[in-house]
Order: C-alpha cells, then structure tokens, then sequence
C-alpha cells in the first residue's frame, strides 16, 4: 500500500492536467449522457427526497467516489464516512475506488459512455466545464454559515452560475520556501518586493568560478547556486503560477465583461519582468543549466528560494525534512505595501447529475464541507482545507501555514469559464514561448487574446 501523502505536484499528474490533458479535454468534449435531464446550461437543481432514503425494497444504497488520488491512504476517507456518516445515513453505504493511470481519459471516455459513478473528483478548474455539460448535480441544504465559511476562491471554484456543485477536497495557494542557511550565509535579507528579489537573487546566484549574478564576468550558463525558481512551468502549473504575476500587477485574462484584457499592459510588463528574471538578470536559472540530481534543485541545496504551493508542507514538515535550516516567505509583492495575488486551487468531489441515486449521492457530497471532514482532511496531509476557521486550527501544528492562509485571503481562482482547457492552452503556449523562449511578450499575448477572446465566444453561444 502506499502511504506517502499526495502533493499538489503528484495532484496535476495524476489527473492528466498536463498541457496534454487539458488539450485531449479541448478536443474531446466531455458529452452529458443522454439521460441527464438539462436545460440548455445543464445546470438546474436536482430535487431530491427524502436524503437518507434507502432503495425501492428497504436496502441500502451503495454510493461509490472516484478519484485519482490514494485518498482512503492519505485521508482515511472511507474509514471516516462508516464512522461519521453512514450511521446518519442508514440507507447509504459508501465505496471509495481510487482510478490508476490516465484518469483524464477514464473520465471522459466514462463520461461520454454515461458510466460516470455516483460520485467523482473534479479539479476546481473543470467545475463551470463539466456543470455546462450537464455532469454535475447541484448540492442543495447547504447551512449558508458553513458556505460563508469558505475562503472566497475556494468557494468560487464549488460554484457555478451561483449554485454550489461540489465540495472542497483540499485547496491551495503559493509562497517561498526557503533556504535559510543559504541566505544567512550570504548575509543578505529576505527580498519584500519585485525589485529586491532581482537584486537580493543577483546576490545569492554563484556561478562556478565564484562570481555572482551582480558582478562582471559572471556566467550564467555555469551555475553553482540560483536565487529563484518556481516548481511549474508546463502544462496546468504554468497557468496556476504566472497569473498571479499578471494579478499582481494589476492585469487579468480577461474582465467582468468578458473583455479580453491578457495582451494588455499590465499583463506584458508581468510576463516580461519574469522572462527577465532568466535572461537579464539570470537568477531563475534556464534549463539545463544546473544539474539537479536525484534530490532536485532545491532540496539538493542548488536554488535558494523555490516557489511553491501549501501542498508541500506535508514533505517539508513530515514525509520529506529538509537537511537544513529552512522556513515559508510570503511571494512578494510588486511594490513595497502592496499585495501578491496568489493563484489558488484544488480538488472537489461533485455528485453525477446522470447518476441511479441522484438524492443519496447529493447527501454523500456534502460531508466533505463538515468540521469534523475539513479537519480530517488536513490532518491527513492536505495542508489548506476550503472553510477558514478550520484551516486556523492547524496552525498549532504547522505554524509555516499561517503565511499561506494569509495568501487565500486575497488569492484568485482562475478563469471561471466552460471553455477554460482552450483558454488554459493558449496561456500556457503564450507563457512557454514568452518567458522561457525567445518569443516577445507582446506578440505571444497577442495570439492568445485571440484564442481566449474564440473560446468566449463559443461559451457566449451555447448559453
């Protein structure tokens, strides 16, 4: 059995959400079996009996979860359900089977088949995609104290159009973990701004002849340590991660108004500073520059500062120690007082809209939302729950997450849209050629504003 904890990393790959995950779910439409009642959004509530009825004849109801993730191995789930809930709910039972391989493929070939269980996982990204499509069931007889409870993008991406279709597994934002030995070796401070971290990373980026990144005759195809690094940047990662640069500088993808605004200035300037970070001021080092062995850039103490998300706080601080003095930052912000938009996201269980126990399925999703069920699920390993006066709880236990629970509170979700795989593919290919090739900022923009301003279209049309 394997009984690491599930990171956020292992989430993404898991789900087959790289670039070519998302491009398979562009070009296959996830269809809504054909017996699923729907108006033209396929998003009216399901009215449901009686919660706890059992089946015609008085037996129980099996309700069974899909999911990629080792969730009865990390979160317990089904021993928690036969404790906490089945005994409320005699006429349910609950069965749990974790999906191996390519759950992206599994989904919509079962989707399309209508052979979709009772319940499934859904990355918050595909919640407005899969609800147009008819595949999820509103969740009704929610207490509106618990909903209010939810962080306000952890909340967003449950909801559709204004109803609540899923329930918040576990959810995520980013910060900096650091090398503290490194840094106190430099003898230099923790950078607060976009402008400190140019010059602070230029003091702690070595190439092999001992220069630094500020200093003539410094190279930076010959790196011995680097300042800066993120853990994307392909597929679905290289969305979650750079548009918090565009948020951050005031920029987004595109406005209330379904305006496209990602080739705007705000925009530009963000993904040109991060390009920069490689090419002109080289502590963000290019690929292939660094040799990372089998411990990885940053735990094999090559880069001092790595950008990542609140799901690693189970390897820092349990399945995976750090060999040295380590600690969270906050990202920084562009200016000194102001805010870093953090990207946010995670899984959510959804309850199949086609399904044969539509009304009992409903009610086997909403535990998720619980006290006792938030807190299982963090303890287990899912460092950020969805309701914040939960996540608080742990910072006894983890005091390193207070800085990430910080970075919910003014975090975004990412685009809410039906057609958000098209939209994500254009980011994506716009952000590869512009910070990491050689391709202007400006131009790679310019074609995904016309890619992303389609895929709008498209959604405008099939409402």
């Amino acid at each position: 059995m394997n009984t690491r904890k599930l990171n956020r990393r292992d989430f993404l790959r898991v789900a087959g959400l790289s670039g070519v995950g998302l491009a398979m779910a562009a070009c296959v439409p996830v269809a809504a079996p054909t017996a699923a009642p729907q108006s033209a959004a396929g998003t009216e509530a399901t009215t449901a009996p009686e919660p706890t009825a059992a089946a015609a004849g008085g037996e129980a109801v099996t309700i069974e979860l899909w999911a990629p993730h080792p969730l009865d191995d990390n979160m317990k789930v089904t021993e928690f359900t036969q404790k906490n809930f089945e005994p409320k709910n005699p006429g349910v039972k609950f069965k749990f089977t974790q999906i191996p391989g390519d759950w992206q493929q599994k989904f919509t070939t079962s989707a399309a088949g209508g052979t979709l269980p009772d319940l499934f996982a859904v990355d918050g990204i595909n919640m407005p995609t899969y609800t147009a499509r008819g595949l999820t069931a509103e969740i009704t007889g929610i207490d509106p104290k618990i909903l209010d409870d939810f962080y306000p993008s952890a909340r967003e991406e449950m909801e559709y159009e204004g109803k609540v279709y899923g329930s918040v597994i576990e959810t995520n934002s980013q910060a900096f973990k650091v090398n503290m030995d490194m840094v106190e070796k430099a003898g230099v401070k923790l950078p607060t701004t976009w402008d400190e971290l140019v010059s602070v990373g230029q003091e702690l980026t070595i190439d092999t002849s001992g220069k630094k990144a500020s200093e003539a005759g410094f190279d930076p195809n010959a790196l011995k340590q680097a300042a800066f690094e993120t853990w994307c940047c392909k597929g679905e990662g290289s969305t979650w991660m750079i548009l918090s640069y565009i948020w951050s500088n005031g920029g987004d993808v595109y406005d209330a108004a379904k305006k496209v605004t990602i080739a705007d200035a705000p925009a530009v300037e963000a993904i040109q500073w991060l390009s920069d970070l490689i090419k002109k001021y080289y502590i963000w080092p290019k690929s292939g520059v660094m040799q990372a062995g089998p411990e990885g850039t940053w735990y094999g103490q090559l880069v001092v500062m790595s950008e990542t998300g609140a799901f690693d706080l189970a390897n820092l601080t349990e399945t995976n120690k750090p060999k040295f003095k380590w600690d969270i930052m906050a990202a920084p912000p562009k200016e000194a007082g102001g805010k870093f938009v953090s990207g946010v996201g995670g899984w959510l269980v959804s309850a199949n809209k086609a399904g044969k126990h539509i009304p009992q399925s409903i009610v086997t999703a909403s535990p998720p939302m619980s006290d006792e069920y938030q807190l299982q699920g963090s303890t287990y390993g899912y460092a950020v729950t969805g309701r914040k006066t939960i996540a608080e709880q742990r910072l006894k236990d983890v005091p390193q997450l207070k800085i990430f629970l910080e970075a919910m509170l003014s975090g975004k979700a990412r685009p809410r849209s039906s057609e958000y795989p098209a939209i994500t593919d254009a980011l994506q290919q716009a952000f590869d050629e512009a910070i990491f090739g050689d391709r202007a900022p400006q131009d790679a923009l310019n074609d995904a504003a016309k890619k992303i301003g389609d895929a709008l279209a498209k959604e405008a049309g099939s409402k």
